[in-house]
């Protein structure tokens, strides 16, 4: 998890492309994607068409597939940071594994639904409290899209779609990136919650 990190630099090209790092598992994420989807326009294909180009960036590989409980603690901060934008955090009871989200919107990407998944996956995460680790979760998600999720949780298992996530953490760790959310944009990083303005 990251918290703001603001870089220096001057403003982008509007029509320019936005390249974002994110993980399901993480509320500054999270909250960095709401930002970002008022700064920019949310687009089934951001390959061919759109503005911003979501990549995987999975922060605790360590996690194990069952996940564990999650510690009880103090967020002040980070439900300040959420009012800001409106949002009231909802965590599942466990700290689960991003991993099986993360391949799932690979699949999705592969079938053209990366943006509609990647959105129904933070908002499950975040906004209803949901283990994505969970198989069952993930069949419902994915059905709730429009995919067949017998097939994608199928497909999971191929390895290109690993590969996809090693390359993406691998290329973000190659920029300095070392958490999520982050963004490159006119090759310049920016890390960590960003201001609206500031994505604009």
């Amino acid at each position: 998890m990251t918290t703001r990190d603001q870089s220096q630099g001057g403003h982008a090209d509007s029509n320019m492309k936005i390249i974002s790092w994110s993980d399901y598992a993480c509320p500054f994420a999270y909250i960095g994607f709401k930002r970002l989807l008022v700064a920019r326009p949310l687009t089934s294909d951001s390959s061919e068409s759109g503005e911003v180009e979501w990549r995987a960036y999975e922060l605790h590989p360590e996690i194990p597939a069952g996940g564990f409980e999650r510690p009880r603690g103090k967020h002040g901060f980070l439900k300040a940071l959420a009012s800001e934008d409106g949002l009231t955090l909802r965590a599942s009871d466990r700290v689960w594994s991003s991993r099986p989200a993360l391949l799932a919107a690979e699949v999705a990407r592969s079938q053209g639904k990366h943006a509609e998944l990647h959105e129904r996956l933070f908002a499950a995460a975040w906004e209803e409290g949901l283990d994505l680790g969970r198989s069952d979760v993930l069949h419902t998600l994915i059905n709730d899209v429009g995919l067949d999720a017998a097939t994608v949780l199928t497909e999971m298992t191929q390895q290109r779609y690993l590969d996809a996530i090693v390359d993406a953490l691998e290329e973000a760790m190659m920029l300095g990136i070392t958490g999520t959310p982050s963004y490159l944009l006119n090759g310049q990083v920016l890390r960590g919650v960003q201001e609206v303005e500031a994505l604009r």
